[in-house]
Order: C-alpha cells, then structure tokens, then sequence
C-alpha cells in the first residue's frame, strides 16, 4: 500500500486490536479484578514445585493459580500497556478440558510472546498488518506447553 494509506490502515488495525482487548479485559470475571486475598498472596509466595505437587494431589486447583496470576497480569497491563492478547477465559476452558494437569507443570499460567502460534489468536509479530488473521491450531511450543500443564494466560508485546 501507498502512503499515506498504510498509515491510516496501521491506525485502523491498532484501534480495532486495542478495543478487541479492552472488550476482553472488561468482560473478565469479577475474580481477575478483585483485590488480591491472602489465600492469592500465599499462592504468588509459593514455588512452581510446591504449586505443582498441589495440584497434582489436588489439594489447589488451576483455576486458582491461574486466577491469581490473571490478576497480577491484568494490573500490570494496566500499568504497563505490556498484553496485546488476553486469553484469561481461553486458559481457564483449557484447564478443564485440553491441558495435561498431570504433567511436570500442571497448572502453572504463563505468557507468551508474540511470535507463538495459539489457536483462535493473531502472531502479529508486532506488524499491525499481521493482525486480523487469527491461527488455525496451537503451534508445537503451545502444545508442547500445554501438554507439560500449562496454562497460556495471554501474549506478551515483543518489545516487553
């Protein structure tokens, strides 16, 4: 495309992406907005190993962890504008249906870059015109992730 119009057309894809997102944000349960308990508190406190052995033996769910984490991420995407996805009611979905909560990560969120293929989300690499064009299936990082038990809570800027 000519300039100027590639210039209003990065415009056009950069206010769609960011209303996509705040939507997103704004339609979250009321447990990724709450204040963060002391239940949450001990959870963030706890290591990866600890967290694991928990839901393995099923005294912790990974809704629990999972909402914990959304939590701290949605506040530091308000701070830092650092999510171009959220993907908080996708992984709570996945933690009940697809990932393996038996695996060596069970239940442990985690973001990604932008440049991960994850079904149903654009890789826009930070290119605008990238966006709009979400992927077919989970990429192998993705399914190697979530079969080892994680959870994709969203995708990371690639300058973050």
């Amino acid at each position: 495309m000519l300039p100027p119009f590639d210039y209003f057309e990065h415009r056009r894809a950069c206010q769609r992406k960011q209303t996509e997102r705040a939507t997103r944000i704004d339609s979250l349960p009321s447990a990724y907005v709450t204040p963060v308990s002391s239940k949450e508190r001990t959870i963030l406190q706890e290591p990866i190993e600890s967290l694991v052995r928990d839901v393995h033996n099923g005294s912790l769910k990974p809704i629990d962890i999972l909402r914990t984490y959304g939590k701290i991420a949605i506040r530091a995407h308000e701070k830092t504008n650092c999510l171009t996805e959220v993907m908080l009611p996708e992984a709570e979905e996945w933690a009940e249906h697809e990932v393996n909560l038996r695996g060596p990560l069970a239940g442990i969120p985690i973001s990604l870059k932008d440049s991960i293929a994850v079904k149903d989300f654009d890789v826009s690499v930070g290119y605008s015109c990238n966006t709009g064009k979400p992927y077919a299936q989970d990429g192998i990082m993705v399914r190697i992730l979530k079969d080892a038990g994680q959870l994709i809570l969203g995708i990371g800027s690639i300058k973050n």
